[in-house]
This record gives structure tokens, sequence and C-alpha cells, in this order.
């Protein structure tokens, strides 16, 4: 990295997997840290597996993007080589990552490429960082109007938390969105999720609006999104698997079919984890 980080910084983490094609990622990652008046850093990993890109030659290109990056605020970059999965998952206390912002081509089908929907997920699921994945082809950065989906199961705290972030330095509207539920057990277990929700965002006078959808059978969070992309929102919140058995692998996690369904808004990914993460000081 070529300037000198002290301990007490904190910074947005551009995680560019595709070094041809990173404009929608930096403008989401500058605006990000831009609004939250963190610094910025562009990475990215040599790891034989997924790329055939030197760190040497990574270096010099990251260096381009950097001297293109404006100079009112903070910005740096790193080249790093290693198993893309536990770098990843250390970048939290590695670079004082508070969140990471990276790209996606859905339609790629080649699990060897990091920009996969399948791998990238994969290496994704260790981080203790939120991580903000985009479409590669997307030119939209927006974040004035969120969408918070909700169920009967996710624990709710974490993604909450974030949509209270945007409402607070981005000052965008939040709205929930949750379907209705024909089993009173299930719909009464949702009740006491937008309650919650609803009692946490009203800790920081955040008013949410409210969408119930009708539809029981498509995922929530693909519908979600779908009303997303209708509706002129900037991001969706989701959350990861909690725990992902072999058949929740080989029948398709939530998220990647979510993932496959990407086009102009970004989804952020929250990892379930014991521990609250707290973004800013």
């Amino acid at each position: 990295m070529n300037q000198q980080k002290e301990k007490k910084d904190q910074f947005v983490i551009a995680y560019l997997n595709n070094l041809d094609k990173t404009s929608t990622c930096i403008e989401h990652s500058l605006q990000i840290a831009k609004i939250l008046n963190k610094g910025l850093i562009l990475i990215h990993i040599y790891d034989s597996l997924f790329t055939n890109v030197t760190v040497e030659q990574a270096e010099e290109k990251l260096k381009e993007f950097n001297s293109n990056l404006p100079d009112t605020q903070m910005h740096s970059y790193i080249s790093l080589k290693g198993n893309t999965k536990e770098i990843i998952s250390k970048l939290g206390q590695l670079l004082n990552a508070v969140v990471l912002v990276t790209s996606c081509n859905p339609k790629e089908k080649d699990k060897n490429k990091a920009d996969n929907p399948i791998t990238l997920l994969k290496n994704m699921e260790n981080s203790r960082t939120a991580y903000m994945i985009c479409n590669e082809e997307s030119s939209k950065v927006n974040y004035e109007k969120v969408l918070l989906p909700l169920n009967n199961a996710r624990e709710s705290k974490e993604k909450t938390l974030w949509a209270s972030y945007f409402a607070r330095f981005f000052q965008s509207e939040i709205t929930l969105y949750h379907r209705v539920y024909k089993d009173s057990l299930y719909q009464k277990q949702l009740n006491l999720n937008l309650a919650f929700a609803r009692k946490m965002l009203g800790q920081f006078n955040i008013i949410p609006s409210n969408h119930k959808s009708q539809d029981n059978k498509t995922l929530l969070d693909v519908q979600a999104l779908r009303y997303a992309e209708s509706n002129d929102y900037g991001v969706v919140i989701c959350q990861t698997t909690k725990d992902k058995s072999f058949f929740d692998r080989l029948k398709g996690l939530e998220e990647v079919k979510t993932l496959k369904q990407l086009k102009d808004i970004p989804l952020l990914f929250l990892n379930p984890r014991d521990d609250l993460f707290v973004l800013c000081e």
C-alpha cells in the first residue's frame, strides 16, 4: 500500500475482481467513502484459481485507477497474493474495512472466474464485513431509496442497522418489504421482526414505509429485487444463508439465485454473525 495507514483509520474497500471492468465498483466505493467520510482502498487479489494477472500487473493497473480518483479524500491501493476467501475474511482487521464493494457478472458460467455469482459468494461467505455487489454492466449509483426485505426466520438486527446507516448518512428512504403468510405462526414471527425493525429505526427517528407482497411463491429477495428495479430503488439489503448444508448448496442457495437476477441495483449482503459489527466510531 502506498500510503501509511493509522490504526484509527477506517476504509471502504473496492475489491476489483475483474480489472477490465471496474468503473461501477469504483464509483459505488467512491460515493460510499465520501458520504461516510472514510478512506478508500482499491485492491486486487492474485489467486491462481481465478486470475492470470500477476501482482505486478495488477499493481500497475491499480496505480492508474488510483491516480484518477479525486484528491479531496484519502485513497490508496494494494495488490495482494493468496487465497481469495481467506484474504476477504481478514479485511475487516487487515485494512480496518467498514464495507467492501465488488462487482459480479450474473451471466458468467465459468466458476473459475472470480466474478461468477457462485464463486464470488463462496469467496465472500466468511466475510465479517458487509459487502455490496453491483452488476459490472450497471452505471446506476443512487441511494435515495433502500429496500429492506424481512421474513419470518432471518435475524434482522444487522440488516436493520445497515438500513439505519443509509437513512442517517445517505438520507435514504427506507421501505420494509415482506410477504403475507397463511401460517399463523410464521406470520407472528414476521410481525415480531417487523416490530423490531420499526423500533430500532425509531431509535434514530427513522420512519420506514411498508410494502406487503402477495407473492408467496417467488423467493423473497428475488421478488424484492424485482420490485426495487421497477420502483427506482438504489439498494436492496440481503442476508446470506446461515447454515449452508450440502442440500442447500445442491439445490442452490437463495443468495446465488438472487445474485443471478442482478441488473441495475446493487445488493448489500450481510453474513450472519454472533456479534453485531458497528460500522462507525
